[in-house]
Protein backbone atom coordinates (compact mmCIF):
# COMPACT_ATOMS: atom_id res chain seq x y z
CA UNK A 1 0.00 0.00 0.00
CA UNK A 2 1.69 3.40 -0.81
CA UNK A 3 1.55 5.75 1.94
CA UNK A 4 -0.88 8.59 0.14
CA UNK A 5 -3.73 5.48 0.87
CA UNK A 6 -6.57 6.23 -1.73
CA UNK A 7 -10.51 6.75 -0.58
CA UNK A 8 -10.68 2.61 -1.48
CA UNK A 9 -8.14 1.31 0.36
CA UNK A 10 -8.00 3.83 3.90
CA UNK A 11 -9.77 0.86 6.14
CA UNK A 12 -7.08 -0.89 7.56
CA UNK A 13 -6.71 -3.24 10.48
CA UNK A 14 -3.81 -2.50 12.91
CA UNK A 15 -1.87 -5.49 11.81
CA UNK A 16 -2.13 -4.16 8.47
CA UNK A 17 -1.64 -0.19 9.34
CA UNK A 18 1.80 -0.95 11.73
CA UNK A 19 3.94 -1.14 8.65
CA UNK A 20 2.57 1.55 7.04
CA UNK A 21 3.08 3.81 10.31
CA UNK A 22 6.57 2.52 10.75
CA UNK A 23 7.77 4.16 7.29
CA UNK A 24 5.81 7.32 8.53
CA UNK A 25 7.92 7.21 11.74
CA UNK A 26 11.31 6.31 10.10
CA UNK A 27 10.16 9.40 7.52
CA UNK A 28 10.27 11.73 10.44
CA UNK A 29 6.00 12.42 9.47
CA UNK A 30 3.74 13.71 12.31
CA UNK A 31 1.27 11.38 12.97
CA UNK A 32 -1.61 12.76 14.10
CA UNK A 33 -4.64 10.28 15.38
CA UNK A 34 -8.24 10.78 16.70
CA UNK A 35 -10.51 8.23 18.17
CA UNK A 36 -14.59 8.23 18.53
CA UNK A 37 -17.85 6.60 17.74
CA UNK A 38 -18.68 8.96 15.02
CA UNK A 39 -21.65 7.60 14.71
CA UNK A 40 -23.21 10.44 12.41
CA UNK A 41 -20.50 12.01 10.43
CA UNK A 42 -21.18 16.04 11.09
CA UNK A 43 -19.89 19.61 9.96
CA UNK A 44 -18.51 19.56 13.59
CA UNK A 45 -16.59 16.54 12.85
CA UNK A 46 -14.91 17.46 9.38
CA UNK A 47 -13.72 20.34 10.82
CA UNK A 48 -12.04 18.69 13.63
CA UNK A 49 -10.21 16.53 11.19
CA UNK A 50 -9.22 18.75 9.19
CA UNK A 51 -7.88 21.06 12.14
CA UNK A 52 -6.09 17.68 13.30
CA UNK A 53 -4.50 16.99 10.31
CA UNK A 54 -3.41 20.77 9.66
CA UNK A 55 -1.03 19.45 13.20
CA UNK A 56 0.54 17.01 11.49
CA UNK A 57 1.37 15.16 8.70
CA UNK A 58 -0.44 12.06 8.70
CA UNK A 59 -4.38 11.35 10.25
CA UNK A 60 -5.25 8.19 11.76
CA UNK A 61 -8.80 8.06 12.79
CA UNK A 62 -9.48 5.27 15.04
CA UNK A 63 -13.21 3.95 15.48
CA UNK A 64 -14.95 2.12 18.11
CA UNK A 65 -16.95 -0.99 16.93
CA UNK A 66 -20.43 -1.43 17.39
CA UNK A 67 -20.19 -4.13 20.48
CA UNK A 68 -18.42 -2.02 22.19
CA UNK A 69 -20.76 1.62 21.77
CA UNK A 70 -22.74 2.38 25.29
CA UNK A 71 -24.95 5.16 24.86
CA UNK A 72 -27.59 2.64 25.13
CA UNK A 73 -30.16 1.37 23.22
CA UNK A 74 -30.52 1.23 19.03
CA UNK A 75 -27.42 2.79 19.46
CA UNK A 76 -25.12 3.08 17.31
CA UNK A 77 -27.72 4.09 14.81
CA UNK A 78 -24.92 3.19 11.75
CA UNK A 79 -23.26 0.22 12.08
CA UNK A 80 -19.53 0.33 11.82
CA UNK A 81 -18.70 -0.45 8.44
CA UNK A 82 -21.06 2.78 7.58
CA UNK A 83 -19.03 4.87 10.01
CA UNK A 84 -15.57 3.38 8.73
CA UNK A 85 -16.52 4.29 4.95
CA UNK A 86 -18.19 7.78 5.73
CA UNK A 87 -14.71 8.75 7.44
CA UNK A 88 -12.47 6.80 4.83
CA UNK A 89 -14.43 9.22 1.82
CA UNK A 90 -12.85 12.61 4.01
CA UNK A 91 -9.89 14.20 2.29
CA UNK A 92 -8.45 15.18 5.42
CA UNK A 93 -8.00 11.29 6.35
CA UNK A 94 -5.54 8.87 5.63
CA UNK A 95 -6.31 5.79 7.60
CA UNK A 96 -9.34 4.62 9.24
CA UNK A 97 -8.57 1.61 11.86
CA UNK A 98 -11.84 -0.36 13.33
CA UNK A 99 -10.82 -0.31 17.20
CA UNK A 100 -10.49 -3.98 18.94
CA UNK A 101 -11.22 -2.72 22.45
CA UNK A 102 -13.65 -0.87 24.30
CA UNK A 103 -11.52 2.36 24.77
CA UNK A 104 -9.00 4.14 23.37
CA UNK A 105 -6.16 3.33 25.46
CA UNK A 106 -4.97 0.28 23.38
CA UNK A 107 -5.08 2.26 20.14
CA UNK A 108 -3.16 4.70 21.33
CA UNK A 109 -0.41 2.61 22.16
CA UNK A 110 -0.59 0.62 18.75
CA UNK A 111 -0.53 4.17 16.77
CA UNK A 112 1.60 5.80 18.94
CA UNK A 113 0.61 8.79 17.75
CA UNK A 114 2.68 12.19 18.01
CA UNK A 115 -0.32 14.58 18.78
CA UNK A 116 -3.16 12.91 20.09
CA UNK A 117 -6.76 15.15 19.30
CA UNK A 118 -9.76 15.29 21.35
CA UNK A 119 -12.46 18.24 21.00
CA UNK A 120 -12.30 20.97 23.07
CA UNK A 121 -15.12 19.70 25.55
CA UNK A 122 -12.99 17.26 26.51
CA UNK A 123 -10.16 19.73 28.33
CA UNK A 124 -11.75 19.63 31.64
CA UNK A 125 -11.02 15.40 32.56
CA UNK A 126 -13.86 16.63 35.11
CA UNK A 127 -16.94 17.16 32.98
CA UNK A 128 -15.74 13.61 31.25
CA UNK A 129 -18.44 10.82 32.68
CA UNK A 130 -16.48 8.20 31.16
CA UNK A 131 -13.32 9.29 32.88
CA UNK A 132 -11.56 8.28 30.40
CA UNK A 133 -10.09 11.20 29.14
CA UNK A 134 -7.51 11.07 31.75
CA UNK A 135 -6.32 7.91 30.79
CA UNK A 136 -6.05 8.36 27.39
CA UNK A 137 -3.70 11.44 28.33
CA UNK A 138 -1.52 9.00 30.38
CA UNK A 139 -1.41 6.63 26.92
CA UNK A 140 -0.39 9.28 24.65
CA UNK A 141 2.43 10.49 26.87
CA UNK A 142 3.46 7.11 27.45
CA UNK A 143 4.22 6.74 23.42
CA UNK A 144 5.77 10.11 23.83
CA UNK A 145 3.22 11.98 22.27
CA UNK A 146 1.16 15.14 23.54
CA UNK A 147 -2.60 15.75 23.21
CA UNK A 148 -3.99 18.52 21.34
CA UNK A 149 -7.66 20.39 21.64
CA UNK A 150 -9.50 21.67 18.67
CA UNK A 151 -11.26 24.71 19.39
CA UNK A 152 -14.09 24.36 16.53
CA UNK A 153 -17.93 24.33 15.99
CA UNK A 154 -19.28 21.52 18.40
CA UNK A 155 -22.40 19.65 17.59
CA UNK A 156 -23.95 17.28 19.23
CA UNK A 157 -24.55 13.44 17.10
CA UNK A 158 -26.85 11.98 19.94
CA UNK A 159 -29.30 15.71 19.58
CA UNK A 160 -28.97 15.24 15.88
CA UNK A 161 -29.92 11.69 15.85
CA UNK A 162 -32.78 12.06 18.29
CA UNK A 163 -34.09 14.88 16.56
CA UNK A 164 -33.59 13.01 13.06
CA UNK A 165 -33.46 9.43 13.06
CA UNK A 166 -34.93 8.69 16.78
CA UNK A 167 -38.48 10.01 16.70
CA UNK A 168 -39.92 8.96 20.14
CA UNK A 169 -43.39 8.15 21.14
CA UNK A 170 -45.60 11.13 22.29
CA UNK A 171 -46.11 10.26 25.66
CA UNK A 172 -42.26 9.67 25.99
CA UNK A 173 -41.49 13.18 24.29
CA UNK A 174 -43.98 14.42 27.03
CA UNK A 175 -42.53 12.94 29.66
CA UNK A 176 -39.47 14.03 29.20
CA UNK A 177 -39.97 17.09 28.51
CA UNK A 178 -41.45 17.09 31.92
CA UNK A 179 -38.76 15.66 33.67
CA UNK A 180 -36.33 18.64 31.85
CA UNK A 181 -38.01 21.23 33.90
CA UNK A 182 -37.65 19.25 37.23
CA UNK A 183 -34.36 18.30 36.64
CA UNK A 184 -31.01 19.11 34.48
CA UNK A 185 -28.91 16.04 33.11
CA UNK A 186 -25.52 17.38 35.52
CA UNK A 187 -28.11 17.43 38.83
CA UNK A 188 -29.26 14.03 37.94
CA UNK A 189 -25.65 12.58 36.83
CA UNK A 190 -24.93 14.28 40.31
CA UNK A 191 -27.59 12.17 42.15
CA UNK A 192 -26.84 9.12 40.61
CA UNK A 193 -23.07 9.12 41.96
CA UNK A 194 -24.72 9.93 45.49
CA UNK A 195 -25.75 6.68 45.42
CA UNK A 196 -22.04 5.54 45.93
CA UNK A 197 -22.61 6.90 49.56
CA UNK A 198 -25.35 3.82 50.19
CA UNK A 199 -24.68 0.49 52.25
CA UNK A 200 -27.01 -2.66 50.89
CA UNK A 201 -28.25 -5.36 52.15
CA UNK A 202 -29.76 -7.81 49.54
CA UNK A 203 -31.14 -10.72 50.44
CA UNK A 204 -32.70 -13.52 48.62
CA UNK A 205 -32.76 -16.38 46.54
CA UNK A 206 -29.92 -17.42 44.38
CA UNK A 207 -30.59 -18.69 40.77
CA UNK A 208 -28.16 -19.79 37.75
CA UNK A 209 -29.85 -18.69 34.37
CA UNK A 210 -28.39 -21.38 31.56
CA UNK A 211 -29.59 -20.75 28.14
CA UNK A 212 -29.22 -23.84 25.93
CA UNK A 213 -29.39 -22.80 22.52
CA UNK A 214 -31.34 -25.21 20.25
CA UNK A 215 -32.13 -26.04 16.38
CA UNK A 216 -35.18 -27.55 15.74
CA UNK A 217 -35.32 -30.82 14.13
CA UNK A 218 -39.49 -30.95 13.69
CA UNK A 219 -41.41 -34.26 14.92
CA UNK A 220 -40.11 -37.43 16.37
CA UNK A 221 -39.91 -40.66 13.53
CA UNK A 222 -40.90 -43.38 15.90
CA UNK A 223 -43.06 -40.78 17.77
CA UNK A 224 -45.57 -37.79 18.33
CA UNK A 225 -42.99 -35.55 20.47
CA UNK A 226 -40.16 -32.54 18.73
CA UNK A 227 -36.75 -32.94 18.50
CA UNK A 228 -34.26 -30.70 18.79
CA UNK A 229 -30.44 -30.22 18.66
CA UNK A 230 -28.70 -28.72 21.08
CA UNK A 231 -26.01 -26.34 20.41
CA UNK A 232 -23.79 -23.60 22.71
CA UNK A 233 -25.09 -22.20 25.49
CA UNK A 234 -25.15 -19.54 28.02
CA UNK A 235 -24.82 -19.57 31.51
CA UNK A 236 -25.76 -16.37 33.76
CA UNK A 237 -26.25 -15.23 37.56
CA UNK A 238 -29.64 -14.81 37.98
CA UNK A 239 -31.66 -13.93 40.82
CA UNK A 240 -29.99 -12.20 44.21
CA UNK A 241 -26.70 -12.94 42.58
CA UNK A 242 -27.36 -10.65 39.28
CA UNK A 243 -28.99 -8.31 41.40
CA UNK A 244 -26.08 -7.45 43.53
CA UNK A 245 -23.88 -6.76 40.66
CA UNK A 246 -26.50 -4.66 39.40
CA UNK A 247 -26.63 -3.00 42.62
CA UNK A 248 -22.64 -2.82 43.43
CA UNK A 249 -22.20 -0.63 40.52
CA UNK A 250 -23.50 2.18 41.98
CA UNK A 251 -23.60 1.54 45.79
CA UNK A 252 -20.86 2.04 47.81
CA UNK A 253 -20.80 -1.12 50.08
CA UNK A 254 -23.03 -4.16 49.34
CA UNK A 255 -23.79 -7.26 51.13
CA UNK A 256 -25.70 -10.38 49.85
CA UNK A 257 -27.01 -12.59 52.26
CA UNK A 258 -28.46 -15.95 49.99
CA UNK A 259 -28.39 -19.58 50.35
CA UNK A 260 -26.19 -21.62 47.81
CA UNK A 261 -25.84 -25.37 47.40
CA UNK A 262 -22.54 -26.53 49.24
CA UNK A 263 -21.99 -29.13 46.69
CA UNK A 264 -23.06 -26.91 43.65
CA UNK A 265 -20.94 -26.97 40.41
CA UNK A 266 -21.63 -23.49 40.00
CA UNK A 267 -19.70 -22.33 42.97
CA UNK A 268 -16.69 -21.55 41.60
CA UNK A 269 -18.47 -19.75 38.73
CA UNK A 270 -20.84 -17.62 41.32
CA UNK A 271 -17.37 -16.52 43.29
CA UNK A 272 -15.86 -15.81 39.78
CA UNK A 273 -18.54 -13.98 38.48
CA UNK A 274 -20.11 -11.72 41.21
CA UNK A 275 -18.17 -8.31 41.21
CA UNK A 276 -15.40 -8.15 43.98
CA UNK A 277 -17.37 -4.97 45.85
CA UNK A 278 -19.87 -8.34 46.73
CA UNK A 279 -19.49 -9.17 50.54
CA UNK A 280 -21.04 -12.50 50.63
CA UNK A 281 -23.08 -14.08 53.72
CA UNK A 282 -23.79 -17.47 52.26
CA UNK A 283 -25.99 -20.35 53.89
CA UNK A 284 -24.78 -23.34 52.21
CA UNK A 285 -27.32 -26.28 51.81
CA UNK A 286 -26.34 -29.69 52.64
CA UNK A 287 -28.11 -32.33 50.00
CA UNK A 288 -29.16 -29.93 46.96
CA UNK A 289 -27.77 -27.41 44.59
CA UNK A 290 -28.37 -24.06 43.28
CA UNK A 291 -31.69 -23.58 41.68
CA UNK A 292 -31.01 -23.69 38.18
CA UNK A 293 -33.62 -22.59 35.53
CA UNK A 294 -32.31 -23.91 32.43
CA UNK A 295 -34.34 -22.26 28.91
CA UNK A 296 -34.35 -24.07 25.59
CA UNK A 297 -33.97 -21.12 23.18
CA UNK A 298 -34.03 -20.80 18.97
CA UNK A 299 -31.78 -18.29 18.61
CA UNK A 300 -31.72 -16.40 15.09
CA UNK A 301 -29.47 -13.71 14.96
CA UNK A 302 -30.57 -11.37 17.94
CA UNK A 303 -34.07 -12.67 18.09
CA UNK A 304 -35.02 -15.32 21.01
CA UNK A 305 -37.74 -17.63 21.38
CA UNK A 306 -37.89 -19.63 23.94
CA UNK A 307 -39.26 -23.54 23.85
CA UNK A 308 -39.90 -24.72 27.30
CA UNK A 309 -37.57 -24.17 30.58
CA UNK A 310 -36.57 -26.96 33.35
CA UNK A 311 -36.45 -26.29 37.30
CA UNK A 312 -33.71 -28.34 39.40
CA UNK A 313 -32.11 -28.32 42.60
CA UNK A 314 -32.86 -26.51 45.96
CA UNK A 315 -36.33 -28.94 46.33
CA UNK A 316 -35.73 -28.24 50.16
CA UNK A 317 -36.44 -25.45 52.08
CA UNK A 318 -34.15 -23.93 55.14
CA UNK A 319 -33.85 -25.78 58.21
CA UNK A 320 -34.83 -24.33 61.64
CA UNK A 321 -30.82 -23.90 62.19
CA UNK A 322 -30.40 -21.97 58.96
CA UNK A 323 -32.96 -20.12 59.41
CA UNK A 324 -32.11 -18.52 62.55
CA UNK A 325 -28.13 -17.94 61.54
CA UNK A 326 -30.33 -15.49 58.83
CA UNK A 327 -32.07 -14.17 61.10
CA UNK A 328 -29.29 -13.53 64.06
CA UNK A 329 -26.99 -12.06 61.30
CA UNK A 330 -30.11 -9.09 60.55
CA UNK A 331 -30.10 -8.70 64.13
CA UNK A 332 -26.42 -8.34 64.80
CA UNK A 333 -25.70 -6.20 61.42
CA UNK A 334 -29.03 -5.03 60.25
CA UNK A 335 -28.12 -1.41 61.72
CA UNK A 336 -25.22 -1.28 59.50
CA UNK A 337 -27.72 -0.72 56.05
CA UNK A 338 -28.89 2.19 54.92
CA UNK A 339 -31.47 0.05 52.08
CA UNK A 340 -32.40 -3.65 52.60
CA UNK A 341 -33.41 -5.06 49.49
CA UNK A 342 -35.46 -8.00 49.50
CA UNK A 343 -35.86 -9.89 46.33
CA UNK A 344 -38.21 -12.98 47.05
CA UNK A 345 -38.37 -15.58 44.10
CA UNK A 346 -40.19 -17.90 46.05
CA UNK A 347 -37.84 -20.42 45.57
CA UNK A 348 -37.49 -21.74 48.88
CA UNK A 349 -34.59 -19.33 50.56
CA UNK A 350 -37.90 -17.20 52.50
CA UNK A 351 -40.05 -18.64 54.83
CA UNK A 352 -42.58 -17.43 57.21
CA UNK A 353 -40.10 -16.65 60.10
CA UNK A 354 -37.57 -15.27 57.85
CA UNK A 355 -40.57 -12.76 56.49
CA UNK A 356 -41.56 -11.76 59.76
CA UNK A 357 -37.72 -10.90 60.98
CA UNK A 358 -37.53 -8.67 57.74
CA UNK A 359 -40.76 -7.25 58.22
CA UNK A 360 -39.94 -6.14 61.76
CA UNK A 361 -36.67 -4.25 60.46
CA UNK A 362 -36.42 -0.43 60.90
CA UNK A 363 -34.38 0.28 58.32
CA UNK A 364 -35.38 1.53 54.56
CA UNK A 365 -36.36 -2.30 53.17
CA UNK A 366 -37.53 -2.32 49.65
CA UNK A 367 -39.32 -5.25 48.53
CA UNK A 368 -39.78 -7.56 45.31
CA UNK A 369 -41.89 -10.88 45.08
CA UNK A 370 -41.90 -12.52 42.06
CA UNK A 371 -44.36 -14.91 40.49
CA UNK A 372 -42.94 -17.75 38.57
CA UNK A 373 -43.33 -21.41 37.42
CA UNK A 374 -41.85 -22.55 40.63
CA UNK A 375 -44.46 -20.73 42.98
CA UNK A 376 -47.60 -19.01 41.03
CA UNK A 377 -50.06 -18.51 43.63
CA UNK A 378 -48.37 -18.57 46.94
CA UNK A 379 -45.32 -15.80 46.75
CA UNK A 380 -47.14 -12.55 46.56
CA UNK A 381 -46.00 -9.69 48.24
CA UNK A 382 -48.88 -9.70 51.54
CA UNK A 383 -46.77 -12.20 52.80
CA UNK A 384 -44.96 -9.31 54.10
CA UNK A 385 -46.08 -6.95 56.89
CA UNK A 386 -44.77 -3.52 55.57
CA UNK A 387 -41.86 -2.52 53.35
CA UNK A 388 -41.04 1.05 52.47
CA UNK A 389 -40.77 0.38 49.23
CA UNK A 390 -42.30 -1.93 46.64
CA UNK A 391 -41.68 -2.84 42.86
CA UNK A 392 -43.57 -5.57 41.33
CA UNK A 393 -45.29 -6.43 37.95
CA UNK A 394 -49.03 -6.19 37.12
CA UNK A 395 -49.86 -9.90 37.65
CA UNK A 396 -48.26 -10.00 40.81
CA UNK A 397 -50.34 -7.06 41.79
CA UNK A 398 -53.17 -8.46 40.51
CA UNK A 399 -52.36 -11.91 42.33
CA UNK A 400 -51.54 -9.85 45.74
CA UNK A 401 -55.63 -8.17 45.53
CA UNK A 402 -56.90 -11.42 43.98
CA UNK A 403 -58.18 -8.82 41.46
CA UNK A 404 -58.24 -9.41 37.87
CA UNK A 405 -60.31 -6.50 36.71
CA UNK A 406 -59.67 -3.45 38.79
CA UNK A 407 -57.44 0.11 38.06
CA UNK A 408 -54.02 -0.68 38.52
CA UNK A 409 -54.04 2.90 39.89
CA UNK A 410 -56.71 1.89 43.11
CA UNK A 411 -55.05 -1.46 43.32
CA UNK A 412 -51.82 0.01 44.27
CA UNK A 413 -53.44 2.51 46.48
CA UNK A 414 -55.08 -0.23 48.11
CA UNK A 415 -51.99 -2.41 48.79
CA UNK A 416 -50.20 0.45 49.68
CA UNK A 417 -52.45 1.08 52.66
CA UNK A 418 -52.70 -2.25 52.92
CA UNK A 419 -48.67 -2.97 54.04
CA UNK A 420 -48.13 0.46 55.34
CA UNK A 421 -46.08 1.08 52.10
CA UNK A 422 -45.72 4.83 50.94
CA UNK A 423 -44.23 3.77 47.66
CA UNK A 424 -45.33 1.15 44.76
CA UNK A 425 -43.53 0.84 41.25
CA UNK A 426 -45.74 -1.64 38.80
CA UNK A 427 -43.68 -2.37 36.28
CA UNK A 428 -45.86 -3.08 33.07
CA UNK A 429 -44.32 -4.56 30.16
CA UNK A 430 -44.71 -2.40 27.00
CA UNK A 431 -46.87 -0.04 29.12
CA UNK A 432 -44.01 1.72 30.83
CA UNK A 433 -44.50 1.68 34.50
CA UNK A 434 -46.88 3.40 37.07
CA UNK A 435 -45.31 4.58 40.05
CA UNK A 436 -47.83 5.69 43.34
CA UNK A 437 -46.55 7.75 46.31
CA UNK A 438 -48.69 8.61 49.24
CA UNK A 439 -46.46 11.53 49.37
CA UNK A 440 -45.93 13.01 45.86
CA UNK A 441 -48.26 13.20 42.91
CA UNK A 442 -48.64 9.36 40.59
CA UNK A 443 -46.60 8.90 37.96
CA UNK A 444 -47.21 6.99 34.68
CA UNK A 445 -43.65 6.62 33.08
CA UNK A 446 -43.38 5.11 29.18
CA UNK A 447 -41.57 2.55 28.17
CA UNK A 448 -38.68 4.06 27.08
CA UNK A 449 -37.26 1.53 24.94
CA UNK A 450 -40.07 -1.29 22.72
CA UNK A 451 -38.41 -3.41 21.05
CA UNK A 452 -36.46 -6.09 23.28
CA UNK A 453 -34.35 -8.85 22.59
CA UNK A 454 -34.92 -10.63 26.03
CA UNK A 455 -37.26 -9.33 28.66
CA UNK A 456 -35.66 -11.64 31.30
CA UNK A 457 -34.06 -9.39 34.15
CA UNK A 458 -35.56 -6.49 33.16
CA UNK A 459 -37.71 -6.07 36.60
CA UNK A 460 -34.66 -6.47 38.19
CA UNK A 461 -32.60 -4.34 36.76
CA UNK A 462 -35.71 -1.89 37.57
CA UNK A 463 -35.92 -2.72 41.29
CA UNK A 464 -31.90 -2.65 41.88
CA UNK A 465 -31.78 1.18 40.40
CA UNK A 466 -35.15 2.20 41.73
CA UNK A 467 -34.81 0.80 45.13
CA UNK A 468 -31.37 2.64 45.49
CA UNK A 469 -32.95 5.94 44.30
CA UNK A 470 -35.49 5.47 47.23
CA UNK A 471 -33.70 4.64 50.01
CA UNK A 472 -31.81 7.97 48.96
CA UNK A 473 -35.09 9.69 49.43
CA UNK A 474 -35.43 10.88 45.69
CA UNK A 475 -38.94 11.34 44.19
CA UNK A 476 -41.04 8.48 42.33
CA UNK A 477 -40.60 10.68 39.31
CA UNK A 478 -36.59 10.07 39.44
CA UNK A 479 -36.63 6.80 40.88
CA UNK A 480 -38.66 5.21 37.85
CA UNK A 481 -36.93 6.86 35.46
CA UNK A 482 -33.73 5.34 36.65
CA UNK A 483 -35.17 1.90 37.50
CA UNK A 484 -36.73 2.36 33.88
CA UNK A 485 -33.12 3.47 31.86
CA UNK A 486 -31.41 0.00 33.47
CA UNK A 487 -34.66 -1.84 32.18
CA UNK A 488 -34.37 -0.17 28.57
CA UNK A 489 -30.49 -1.78 28.66
CA UNK A 490 -31.54 -5.23 30.30
CA UNK A 491 -33.91 -5.75 27.47
CA UNK A 492 -31.05 -5.07 25.06
CA UNK A 493 -29.10 -8.19 26.03
CA UNK A 494 -29.67 -11.94 26.21
CA UNK A 495 -30.85 -13.05 30.10
CA UNK A 496 -28.46 -11.36 32.43
CA UNK A 497 -25.39 -11.43 30.50
CA UNK A 498 -24.05 -8.12 31.91
CA UNK A 499 -24.70 -5.36 35.17
CA UNK A 500 -26.21 -2.76 34.53
CA UNK A 501 -23.22 -0.79 34.68
CA UNK A 502 -22.36 3.13 35.40
CA UNK A 503 -20.85 4.97 32.58
CA UNK A 504 -23.71 3.40 30.12
CA UNK A 505 -26.61 4.16 32.22
CA UNK A 506 -24.60 8.17 32.64
CA UNK A 507 -24.38 7.40 28.32
CA UNK A 508 -28.02 6.59 27.32
CA UNK A 509 -29.49 9.11 30.20
CA UNK A 510 -27.34 12.41 28.51
CA UNK A 511 -28.46 10.56 24.83
CA UNK A 512 -32.14 10.84 26.38
CA UNK A 513 -32.16 14.16 27.86
CA UNK A 514 -30.59 15.49 24.81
Amino acid sequence: MSLTASKTNKIQTFQEAEPILQTHRQNKRKIVQCHGVFDLLHPGHIRHFKRAKSEGDVLIVTVTPDRFVNKGPGRPVFNETLRLESIAALADVDLVILNDEPDAVSAIRKVKPHLYVKGLEYMNAADDVTGKITDEIRAVESVGGTVFFTDEIVFSSSSLLNRFFDAKPPQVAAFLDRLRTEYSTDEIIRKIEDLSKLNVLIIGDAIIDEYQYADPLGQSGKGHHMVIRTMDKDVFLGGSLIIANHVAQFAGSVTLATAIGKECPFVHFIQTNLDPKVRCEFTYLEETTTLIKKRYVLKDGRTLSKLFETYSGQEDPLTDRQTSQIIDFLAAKGSQFDLVLVCDFGNGFTNPALVDAISDMPQFVALNTQMNSGNRGYNVVTNYRKANYISINEPELRLAAHDKNSSVEGLAADLSQLMHCPSIAVTRGINGVYCFSNQDQPVHIPALITNSVDRIGAGDSFLSLSALCMAKGYPMLLSGFLGSLAASMSIQMIGNQEAIKKIPLTKFLIRMMK
